[in-house]
């Protein structure tokens, strides 16, 4: 007797879901590869002791800072890394003040 039921078989796996899996996979990667590299994180320093993380379009740092001059914020130096999308900027921002807690952060920092 042949029986034609082969129990390696992966035919329960629906390709219509692998199929939509894998294009979701794409559609993720190539929304982190092609977002626009437009934000920087940015560090207050006084007197040597960091004081506030900030993020903002790469165009605006000066803008920004003068911003912080305006509400008080007192800084004597500041640095900055590169470029990357803003989604990625703020997710770091926000690591690094809840590690840091900046005395000028008030959001994120609990």
């Amino acid at each position: 007797m042949n029986n034609n039921l082969n129990l390696n078989n992966q035919s329960n796996s629906n390709p219509l879901l692998q199929l939509g899996v894998a294009a979701l996979g794409l559609y993720a990667l190539n929304k982190l590869i092609s977002a626009p590299h437009d934000t920087v994180n940015y560090t207050l320093w006084y007197r040597n002791r960091l004081v506030y993380h900030g993020i903002c379009y790469a165009d605006r740092m000066k803008a920004r800072l003068n911003e912080h001059e305006l509400r008080g914020i007192i800084y004597d130096e500041y640095d900055y890394d590169h470029a990357k999308p803003r989604e990625r900027a703020a997710i770091l921002e926000k690591k690094l003040i809840r590690r840091d807690r900046p005395k000028y952060n008030y959001q994120h920092n609990y």
